[in-house]
């Protein structure tokens, strides 16, 4: 019989659900808090909850991996019979590498020679279009979705092979279109959000 102990504190959960997933015998879900749960626990602090499980090699595992798939370190693990912590709730930044970002769209940014995208907004429809031009004036391939992350994904699985930076952009483009979808202010594609006006009279 194996015995861990699992600490949880609620304040970190973004309901990302990953640990209720892996093992659902040990975490649940609170639809009402949008939180998840460390069933048969007792709570210990103003957020945080503690369990102490007991079960076979496979009842542990399972709980140990569903914690550790947890994406903000919700949890904390600790092997009871060794004191050892078999999951961290803390990052390690022992080898932290921090950059300052800078970036000069003006200066740095360069064509993708496999192409590029032309993306308009669909008000009526709350839509986003994307259309991707593989030479001037000459769209091939028009994909689209209400929301960004649809849009992006699809488009990866199309295997373009375009740039790294061509994603990034993307990305920042579709974000920006959609805020525009939401809010109702007009896009512009290349312009920075702030400029953009309000579509509404």
């Amino acid at each position: 019989m194996n015995r861990i102990r699992i600490e949880y504190d609620e304040s970190k959960c973004i309901a990302a659900e990953a640990c209720v997933k892996s093992d659902p015998s040990t975490f649940g879900f609170d639809d009402a808090k949008q939180k998840a749960v460390l069933i048969g626990s007792k709570k210990t602090g103003a957020s945080t909850f503690v369990l102490v499980l007991m079960g076979d090699a496979q009842r542990i595992k399972n709980a140990m991996e569903a914690a550790s798939s947890c994406p903000v370190n919700a949890y904390k693990v600790v092997e009871l019979d060794s004191g050892k912590t078999a999951v961290s709730n803390s990052l390690d930044t022992q080898n932290l590498k921090e950059i300052r970002a800078q970036y000069d769209d003006s200066t740095q940014f360069t064509l993708d020679p496999k192409g590029y995208f032309l993306i308009r907004v669909n008000y009526e429809k709350k839509e986003i279009e994307a259309g991707f031009c593989n030479e001037r004036n000459s769209m091939v391939l028009k994909v689209v979705g209400t929301k960004p992350i649809d849009i992006y994904h699809e488009i990866a699985k199309q295997k373009l092979g375009l740039h790294e930076e061509h994603y990034s952009y993307l990305g920042r483009e579709l974000e920006k279109a959609y805020h525009c979808v939401m809010t109702g202010l007009e896009y512009v594609q290349d312009d920075e959000l702030h400029t953009m006006k309000s579509r509404r009279k």
